[in-house]
């Protein structure tokens, strides 16, 4: 069974939250990548101008997700827990996902 949370469901979320702008968390999303690295901080996300997801580490950098980073999926669901409770409280056009 796929997960049906996909990198086109979080585009689709961060576009309904904040359009092509920077989308800024007030805490950072982490996600560890192995049992024995630091965790990955993404403090903000945006689309680019192409539809692509990029994140914002701690030194602010941004990075391209795609699907075939390694440990991605992990990624994706990171983003889809926090971004699902930001749409949460957004009475006037809450996200459906």
């Amino acid at each position: 069974m796929s997960n049906p949370i996909n990198l086109s469901t979080i585009t689709d979320m961060v576009k309904h939250l904040a359009g092509n702008d920077e989308l800024f968390f007030g805490s950072a999303v982490q996600v560890k990548l192995t049992p024995h690295s630091l965790p990955f901080n993404a403090w903000a996300v945006q689309i680019s101008p192409k539809d692509e997801l990029f994140v914002m580490d701690g030194s602010q950098n941004w990075h391209q997700l795609e699907t075939t980073d390694i440990n991605a999926e992990l990624m994706i669901g990171s983003l889809y827990q926090r971004l699902s409770l930001m749409c949460a409280p957004k009475k006037e056009a809450p996200c459906i996902w």
